[in-house]
């Protein structure tokens, strides 16, 4: 039997999401977040008890998002802009950033590779960059790279009929690979002509 475990990360993309309600859900184009070293996942849960006869009646656990740290050794200055909120000037090529800059809310898609050689394909459909931090420090004679640490959380969509944070699928083959590529429209292009 084929041993299937992760020992990779590779391949981020994220897509700016257009549209996010309750009946359509669309994204632009996707984004490519080069050299990622690490990312942990930590899904988020609140308890809200309802109280009866003087004991809990209901225990009810609501999803609040599942946190998320990114670990990448650099990114370009016209990239920080997705990772934080700030504005890229292409012209002078400096990047500004101040405090009521609001991040935008995106799709991400990458893989990880298993020890049988193939891949397991994530895909969340809504996350929001919270805070990027790097600690800089003074040159010595090891190679320690000042990596960026860039925290968010993975939400809901808000689509009534598919309201999922998330979905993974495994590779058979390298064309499965495609499916990192795009983030599925809902309703579909077809069911829109039709309405």
């Amino acid at each position: 039997m084929p041993k299937k475990a992760l020992r990779g990360l590779s391949g981020i993309k994220v897509f700016e999401i257009l549209t996010n309600t309750e009946s359509a859900y669309e994204v632009g184009e996707g984004v490519s977040i080069p050299y990622a070293q690490k990312l942990t996942r930590d899904i988020q849960t609140s308890g809200d008890k309802i109280y009866a006869d003087d004991d809990v009646y209901d225990d009810e656990e609501v999803f609040d998002g599942e946190d998320f740290e990114l670990t990448v050794p650099e990114a370009d200055l016209d990239l920080m802009p997705v990772l934080e909120g700030g504005n890229y000037d292409s012209t002078s090529k400096e990047y500004s950033w101040g405090p009521d800059d609001k991040g935008k809310e995106y799709a991400m898609t990458f893989k990880a590779k298993r020890k049988d050689g193939k891949y397991r394909m994530f895909r969340y459909y809504r996350l929001r960059f919270k805070k990027v931090k790097q600690d800089l420090q003074t040159q010595d004679n090891g190679t320690q790279v000042s990596v960026l640490n860039i925290t968010g959380t993975f939400y809901k969509r808000a689509l009534l009929s598919d309201a999922k944070v998330r979905v993974y699928k495994d590779t058979t083959t390298s064309s499965d690979l495609t499916w990192l590529d795009t983030i599925p429209t809902v309703p579909t292009p077809n069911n829109q002509n039709n309405s």
